[in-house]
């Protein structure tokens, strides 16, 4: 396979999973009470974590068909991120929820994929096609994220769920607050199927623990401030809809929530800082912060819900910390269930380790200083 690892090269783009046939969407629509138009594929994605399609409806209308492999996701882990979702609808956050079958359910199990169905809405994607985890066009652009993931934090208080049950590919925050890190994220590398055998415990103890640990001190005084919040987990332009046309594109609805989780706002705000204002695509492997953007956007997150002093620590504590559970699960991904060696050692030494080695160097702690004033 020629993937790449997410965020790590240019290129990495391609249909993993087989795609969706004509067949395929003609044995599923019924249960969403739809049928599909004549040749109703109008768009394939291109992304390496599941199957995907615009369909045509024989009513003329359109939805978004989504597929994933049953290792990765079940009905269950699929309904934690609906509820999720509908509980921001309800909050009047604009997000893509998804449509409920005629059943009543918004996830449909098979014997090896799971399935669910968007509405196909009115705002640009804009960022399609793209390679994710880039900066943003336009600083305006970047303004306007931070006001729409501002928007998503208030409107996440109140979702009463528990963290989800360490599904595959999520952003998870849980492994990272024991107060030695070794006794909380070595027992839950250990957990993800697969994975030791391409980061076993001994390798994490090397490699990666000295890394980390400094860091994690840094945090864990400030912990008993960091309230437990659901987060989107993965917040960049690509997973986001937009209005307008060229510099004036503005972020209007979310969607995409299959990295959520029970974090906190503070860790979902380094997500978003590590997914998009660092260039980690360098062809010179020198990344530099795209300093400019990363004011404006949180400028724009603080003028819509603003952030205490503690809270903004936060942030830049949990920047060099934020991606290692994502980073460990996508190993295990790559080098366990597609069998591919290659990206699952890219995701293991060029992004679990060197996003944490760049966090030690001098742009990497001048960005932490700076956030922790912004």
């Amino acid at each position: 396979m020629s993937v790449r690892p997410l965020g790590l090269e240019s290129g990495y783009n391609g249909c993993v999973w087989p795609p969706l046939t004509e067949d395929d969407i003609a044995a599923l629509l019924p249960h969403w009470g739809a049928h599909p138009a004549h040749d109703p594929i109008l768009w394939h994605s291109h992304r390496p974590f599941s199957a995907s399609a615009i369909v045509a409806l024989d009513d003329g209308g359109r939805l978004f068909l989504k597929r994933h492999g049953r290792a990765l996701r079940s009905a269950e882990t699929l309904t934690e991120e609906h509820l999720f979702a509908h509980h921001l609808a309800r909050q009047g956050l604009p997000v893509s929820a998804p449509i409920p079958m005629r059943n009543g359910l918004t996830a449909l199990a098979t014997p090896d994929y799971t399935y669910e169905a968007f509405p196909l809405h009115a705002e640009r994607d804009a960022y399609r096609g793209l390679d994710s985890w880039r900066p943003y066009q336009e600083t305006a652009q970047a303004a306007s994220s931070g006001t729409l993931l501002a928007r998503l934090h208030q409107a996440s208080e109140g979702h009463q769920a528990p963290q989800r049950q360490n599904p595959p590919l999520i952003s998870a925050r849980h492994p990272l607050l024991h107060d030695r890190l070794e006794d909380s994220l070595i027992p839950w590398a250990a957990q993800q199927d697969g994975l030791a055998a391409f980061c076993p415990p001994d390798a994490l103890h090397r490699d990666v623990l000295p890394l980390l640990t400094p860091f994690h001190e840094a945090l864990l005084p400030l912990l008993p401030d960091d309230q437990p919040l659901w987060g989107h987990g993965d917040w960049h332009g690509a997973n986001l809809l937009w209005n307008g046309e060229g510099q004036n594109l503005t972020a209007a609805r979310a969607f995409d929530f299959g990295m959520c989780d029970l974090t906190s706002a503070a860790f979902d705000l380094a997500v978003a800082i590590e997914r998009s204002f660092i260039s980690w695509l360098d062809p010179h492997g020198t990344p530099a912060v795209h300093e400019k953007q990363l004011r404006a956007f949180l400028h724009a997150y603080d003028a819509q819900r603003p952030r205490s002093a503690s809270e903004k620590h936060l942030t830049a504590c949990w920047l060099p910390l934020c991606h290692v559970t994502f980073a460990l699960s996508e190993t295990a991904y790559y080098g366990h269930i597609l069998g591919n060696r290659e990206a699952a050692e890219i995701s293991r030494r060029d992004y679990l380790i060197g996003h944490a080695r760049w966090f030690h160097t001098s742009r990497g702690k001048a960005l932490l200083t700076m956030l922790k004033e912004h």
